[in-house]
């Protein structure tokens, strides 16, 4: 089977506004069951789980995050019946900030499905929901499923996250409007049941002020510090401009600043919005505010995060900036 002729086939027989397609949708568009195979064979399209596939060239442009994203839409167009997605699948679906929670698909029942016939790409949760701990949602392509609310959501993967990784959920779901006594009302009615009391610490760690994962984190090492705390989203005033830098400590004139999730989460910025950004510092910088600023990579070593920002909370305040 040559490459070009078979790859414009698949290019053109493919659903629109999609990047997943089912076998249905691939044999509706005359491509016949023996061509498919022929496809995965030779790397043309890949296998996201029984009768899903997405382009493999496709495939290999994407961000891990945005794979994952994509293995829960293949569930999403496979499945049969209507089950309730949770937890951090329930938290994509959402809209939530998702990080480093891994790309299974996580479904809730009453009942457990048996682990001889339970998929490999399904992590399956045994749980009586209420009924007002479940919602109808509508997606972008008109489709409906069934998750837990935000509520719920937060507190499942608060339960049995990690601490950060329930955070940075936890705060995008309060940013987006979740309520923090409806999830403290259901940690309280659940008494004794694993990851509890893990779930308290998460819920007393939230901020809804945070607008990005990389705010969350940068927060939670600054909160390990030793230092009075800094302020979120402070407004500042410099050229007769008004600005929000990430954290604030106002007395000594220090701003951190964290500049990464653009490549992580969302768009690189265009060069207009970088230089935005760099004459909005220097307006800051004249009139005495220094910045330390921090990237993903940075992140990786918080005890390195802490030093830089503990030398420039201490330098004297003539210190241009760290």
């Amino acid at each position: 089977m040559g490459q070009q002729a078979p790859k414009e086939r698949f290019a053109q027989a493919w659903p629109a506004n999609t990047p997943v397609a089912t076998t249905a949708q691939l044999v509706g568009a005359g491509l016949a069951d023996r061509v498919i195979a022929a496809a995965l064979k030779h790397g043309i399209v890949y296998r996201l789980r029984r009768g899903a596939y997405v382009q493999a060239e496709h495939w290999r442009g994407l961000k891990p995050w945005d794979q994952d994203k994509l293995r829960l839409l293949a569930h999403l167009v496979t499945v049969r019946g209507t089950p309730t997605y949770s937890h951090f699948s329930a938290a994509r679906l959402h809209g939530l900030f998702v990080w480093h929670c891994g790309p299974g698909v996580h479904l809730t029942a009453a009942s457990s499905v048996s682990g001889t016939s339970n998929p490999k790409d399904v992590m399956g949760h045994r749980e009586d929901l209420a009924a007002c701990d479940v919602q109808s949602l509508s997606l972008r392509n008109g489709r409906s499923v069934q998750v837990t609310t935000m509520e719920w959501t937060v507190v499942a993967c608060a339960r049995t996250g990690g601490f950060a990784e329930a955070v940075i959920i936890g705060d995008h779901a309060l940013y987006k409007g979740a309520r923090i006594e409806v999830m403290r009302g259901m940690v309280d009615a659940m008494p004794g049941r694993r990851g509890v009391r893990r779930a308290r610490g998460v819920l007393r760690a939230l901020d809804g002020r945070s607008e990005s994962p990389g705010e969350t984190r940068t927060r939670l090492i600054i909160a390990e510090m030793d230092i009075p705390q800094p302020e979120l989203q402070v407004k500042l005033t410099a050229g007769g401009r008004v600005y929000r830098p990430d954290f604030v400590w106002e007395e000594q004139k220090l701003i951190v600043e964290f500049d990464g999730d653009y490549k992580y989460f969302v768009y690189r910025p265009t060069a207009e919005v970088i230089l935005e950004e760099r004459k909005r510092e220097k307006r800051l910088m004249e009139d005495g505010w220094r910045f330390v600023r921090l990237e993903w990579r940075d992140l990786s070593n918080p005890e390195d995060v802490k030093r830089r920002i503990q030398a420039a909370f201490h330098a004297p305040r003539f210190a241009f900036a760290a």
